[in-house]
């Protein structure tokens, strides 16, 4: 399936998470997501503030200049960073009623029997295994980056898999409503990698956007079922 099909699941999930069944379970995610990102973008910027400052006592006299370029891409670095790793953080804490976003989409007839301590505990069982999967791929790139030559193309393969870690995290929601297992996830999505990239792509490049993010959570849970209903009627198997 092409990337087309990821961008337009994505933007489905703009107008589905809109809607009158949906718009309930947009609330709490969009606070947490509020709290999390704004928290932690407060006590990230005051941490860069006080870097910038101090570089006008430690750089030497004929060195000062560099303040003046340095301290500007701190700061566009810390909030492109910083507001994906809390949008991020805040999706994992939200799981749970992104969860129930999630089943709202794909089926607004069933109601979760499960009670909201067992949804919790499922969401962040899943969650786990999902950090599972993710840490030992990002510290294999966090290393590529002290590899001379190959660290040139770092910055690319961060995108690349910022891509994929977001489709995973977020297509995964309608899966574990129906009860598969997280291997499965992975299955489809490698058997749809280009599909996939293009719905991650708009979700990281959404994360990145200060106050936008607030609202991407809801908006990509409700994208990637929609995304990964259509992949399931069509699954070829693949590998990575």
């Amino acid at each position: 399936m092409s990337l087309l099909l990821g961008i337009e699941c994505f933007s489905q999930g703009i107008s589905r998470a809109q809607s009158k069944e949906v718009r309930p379970f947009i609330l709490i995610p969009a606070a947490v997501s509020f709290v999390v990102i704004g928290s932690g973008m407060y006590f990230g910027l005051s941490y860069i503030t006080q870097i910038t400052e101090d570089l006008g006592t430690t750089l030497p006299e004929w060195l000062s200049f560099l303040e003046v370029i340095i301290a500007p891409i701190l700061y566009v670095i810390s909030i492109l960073l910083g507001t994906w790793l809390f949008g991020f953080l805040a999706t994992i804490i939200g799981s749970p009623f992104l969860g129930d976003l999630a089943r709202a989409i794909e089926n607004p007839s069933v109601i979760n029997k499960q009670g909201f301590a067992g949804g919790i505990g499922n969401a962040i069982g899943r969650e786990l295994r999902k950090l599972r999967y993710h840490l030992p791929r990002l510290l294999a790139l966090l290393l590529l980056g002290f590899v001379p030559v190959v660290n040139a193309i770092a910055p690319f393969l961060w995108l690349l898999f910022g891509a994929w870690l977001m489709a995973v995290q977020f297509c995964d929601f309608s899966n574990e409503n129906n009860q598969l297992a997280f291997e499965d996830t992975l299955e489809i999505l490698r058997g749809h990698r280009i599909a996939a990239l293009g719905f991650g792509a708009c979700t990281t490049l959404a994360l990145s956007i200060p106050l936008l993010n607030f609202v991407v959570g809801p908006v990509a849970a409700a994208g990637g079922t929609l995304l990964m209903i259509k992949l399931r009627n069509n699954k070829p198997v693949g590998t990575m």
